[in-house]
């Protein structure tokens, strides 16, 4: 008899382990992995930009551990630390700098392969999401079936000269700048007269060209045909916003230049404001930390990666020139027109970012209203603004806009003609 209930006993052990193999292996992609945490390595994401799914902005990132990974846009590396992983397989990674987010499930597509599925949020716009999904093991942008050759026999590398919404009032010129592999990848970006559009990474086929960026604030994808040697296409910004764009090869591209756009009305010669900081302080160009010292304001806002480059540039200037004379402000606008949002968003820049210098809160982020705030200038035309100011208070620059890193030389230009500048406004 015993030895029935142990046959029995060992049977019923058996089938229940069997059972429990079946569950494990089935793909059942409802389910998260057991391990509940992020593998290691490469992983390819996409944001689809709508409803049907058929619209697809990729990206990549390589996760290093628990806490850390990296966005990756062509030479942009992009270091994010604040993530929360919960034992249920919820995931949630807040971008560094920008007030966004992604929540994400741990799912499994099949025995051993991992997938991350949910949505961006952009906490700066009412609302506003993105469907996501990652896959674990795949680090291609963009995948061989987009390409039509192996190798293409044409190339995109080289300045355009680029039209967006050409033919409208609304028509803006670029300046497009691009490098390409003998495989067909391309890198660049699109400079404007106002700024760029940071780094893009895609492919080229001979016949179409797809380029991407996603850095937490913004989500670019710019597509276009080649026809006779030209590009013709659409560029998509998130779900909100897309515009067709034209462009033709052309060695030199003639843009406005940045420091004619912005400029003091008649009867005016000073730049005047009192503003709060992160302590309600009202702060002014006439207190005593500013007398006698050459000056930079800084017109930004926290939502906008290209004051993230300008921010990272001025940091280095304040590091070096403080202690000569050189004082930086920052006036900050915001989407979100309340003193709360401005106070979290711009102490979580300060910590990014390491800024020493001064903040303070200008208002809403609408130009409109931006420049009723500084009412002695034509405009606020652009996020980032730079106004340059000597040490008897005498704007001698404003430049408005801001050519980033991704622009390679025309970034160096700015940087070396600036720090002639503030050379000057110090002696």
């Amino acid at each position: 008899m015993k030895f029935i209930y142990l046959t029995l006993l060992t049977t019923l052990i058996t089938m229940a382990a069997c059972n429990n193999e079946s569950n494990n292996t089935n793909g059942n992609t409802e389910n998260p992995p057991i391990e509940g945490k992020l593998k290691r390595g490469d992983w390819r994401a996409v944001l689809y930009l709508n409803e049907d799914k058929s619209l697809e902005l990729p990206f990549v990132f390589n996760v290093e551990g628990d806490e850390k990974l990296t966005i990756i846009n062509a030479e942009e590396r992009i270091q994010v630390t604040d993530i929360t992983i919960e034992e249920n397989g919820n995931v949630s990674i807040k971008m560094p700098v920008f007030d966004s987010e992604i929540k994400a499930k741990i799912k499994e597509k099949k025995k051993g392969e991992m997938l991350l599925v949910g949505a961006w949020h952009n906490y700066n716009k009412k609302d506003y999401s993105l469907a996501f999904e990652a896959t674990h093991g795949d680090n291609i942008r963009f995948h061989s079936s987009f390409l039509k050759v192996e190798k293409p026999t044409k190339t995109v590398a080289g300045k355009w000269e680029v039209m967006f919404s050409p033919g409208t009032e609304d028509a803006y010129p670029a300046m497009g700048i691009f490098e390409q592999t003998e495989d067909g990848k391309v890198s660049g970006t699109f400079l404007t007269e106002t700024g760029d559009y940071r780094y893009l990474e895609g492919v080229f086929d001979d016949s179409n060209i797809e380029l991407s960026c996603f850095d937490g604030a913004h989500a670019f994808l710019f597509k276009a045909q080649w026809l006779d040697g030209k590009l013709k296409g659409i560029f998509f910004s998130g779900k909100h916003s897309e515009e067709p764009w034209v462009a033709e090869r052309k060695n030199q591209v003639k843009l406005a230049k940045m420091d004619t756009l912005t400029y003091l009305k008649p009867g005016y010669d000073r730049l005047e404001f009192s503003f709060p900081n992160l302590k309600k302080e009202m702060v002014s160009l006439s207190d005593p930390q500013f007398q006698n010292k050459a000056v930079i304001v800084q017109i930004l806002g926290s939502w906008c990666p290209n004051c993230m480059d300008e921010t990272r540039f001025l940091v280095e200037l304040h590091n070096k020139y403080h202690k000569d004379g050189l004082e930086i402000i920052g006036i900050d606008y915001e989407v979100i027109n309340r003193f709360e949002k401005f106070e979290e968003n711009i102490t979580k820049l300060k910590k990014d970012l390491n800024i020493p210098y001064t903040m303070v809160f200008g208002g809403a982020a609408k130009k409109s209203e931006a420049s009723k705030t500084l009412p002695m200038l034509n405009h606020i035309m652009s996020y980032p603004t730079a106004i340059f100011i000597d040490r008897q208070g005498n704007i001698q620059k404003i430049h408005t806009g801001f050519a980033g890193p991704g622009t390679g030389e025309y970034y160096e230009d700015y940087k070396k003609s600036t720090i002639a500048l503030v050379d000057s406004l110090l002696q």
